[in-house]
C-alpha cells in the first residue's frame, strides 16, 4: 500500500490504521488532516486497501480538490483573526512580540522563528479570550471549574472532563478557534459550559445550550462550512 498519492501534483499522505473492532476495510479522505485514511481489521486487509485506493481514485481526486489551501505563517500571508483577514507584516526590526494593528499583524525578529512566534501569540490570544468567558458562564451556572486550556485537536473544538468531580471540571479548546468570529467562539464556550450541568446531549442539554447562546445552531453551521479551513492556517505548503 502506498504511503503517499500524488493528486493533481499535490502530495497526499496515506495513513493506514488497524482497528481492533474493525470487520472490514474503510476509506476516508480527511479534509482536516489533509490525508487519506484507511482503517484495517486486526489482521490482513492491505491488498483490499490498495485496491480501494485504485478503484476510488476519481473520488479521492474530487475530495482533495475541495480541500482548503495551506496558509503558512509567512511575510505577506493573510490569515483570519477573530474572523477578519489580517496580513502578516514582518520586518526584522519590528518588535518580536506580535502586535495587531488594524488589519496588520506586525512582528519582527529572525525570520526563521516567525512561524513559531505567531503561533504562540495566537494560542495566548485564544486562551485570554476563552478562559474568562468560560469562567463567567461557570459562575453563572454555579459550577466549579478547575482549569481551562487550549490545544491543537482535530476531532473536536472543545471538551469537558471531570464535571462530576468535586475539584471542578477541566475544559479544553482548540486554539484554532482564535481564527473564527467571536460569536462562533462563544458558541463553543456555551456548549462546554452546558456540559458542566448535563454530561450528555439530551434535550435538557440542548435547551440549556440555547439559553446560554441563542446562536448555537448558527455557529454549528458556520463551523460545518468553514471549520476545516481553520486547520490549514499555519500549515506549510505541500
Amino acid at each position: 500500500m502506498p504511503e503517499e498519492l500524488i493528486i493533481a501534483g499535490r502530495p497526499v499522505p496515506v495513513v493506514a490504521t488497524r482497528r481492533p473492532m474493525a470487520r472490514g476495510v474503510r476509506l476516508r479522505a480527511s479534509a482536516i488532516k489533509g490525508r487519506i485514511e484507511i482503517s484495517l481489521p486486526p489482521r490482513g486487509g492491505e491488498e483490499v486497501g490498495a485496491a480501494l485506493l485504485k478503484a476510488h481514485h476519481a473520488w479521492i481526486e474530487a475530495q482533495v480538490a475541495r480541500w482548503p489551501a495551506p496558509i503558512p505563517f509567512a511575510p505577506g500571508a493573510v490569515i483570519p483573526v477573530d474572523g477578519a483577514p489580517v496580513r502578516i507584516e514582518w520586518q526584522a526590526d519590528h518588535p518580536r512580540t506580535p502586535v495587531l494593528a488594524g488589519d496588520a499583524l506586525r512582528v519582527g525578529g529572525p525570520l526563521s522563528l516567525l512561524s513559531g512566534r505567531i503561533e504562540r501569540w495566537l494560542k495566548a490570544r485564544a486562551l485570554a479570550d476563552l478562559e474568562p468567558a468560560t469562567r463567567r458562564l461557570a459562575d453563572q451556572l454555579g459550577r466549579p471549574l478547575a482549569r481551562v486550556s487550549v490545544g491543537d485537536t482535530s476531532s473536536r473544538w472543545g471538551s469537558c472532563a471531570g464535571a462530576r468531580g468535586g475539584d471542578g471540571a477541566r475544559i479544553a479548546y482548540s486554539w484554532r478557534l482564535v481564527f473564527a468570529p467571536e460569536w462562533v467562539r462563544f458558541a463553543i464556550v456555551a456548549h462546554e459550559a452546558a456540559h458542566l450541568v448535563h454530561q450528555d446531549h439530551s434535550p435538557a442539554f440542548h435547551a440549556l445550550n440555547r439559553q446560554l447562546d441563542p446562536r448555537a445552531g448558527e455557529a454549528r453551521r458556520w463551523l460545518a462550512r468553514h471549520g476545516a479551513a481553520l486547520h490549514w492556517v499555519g500549515r506549510a505548503p505541500d
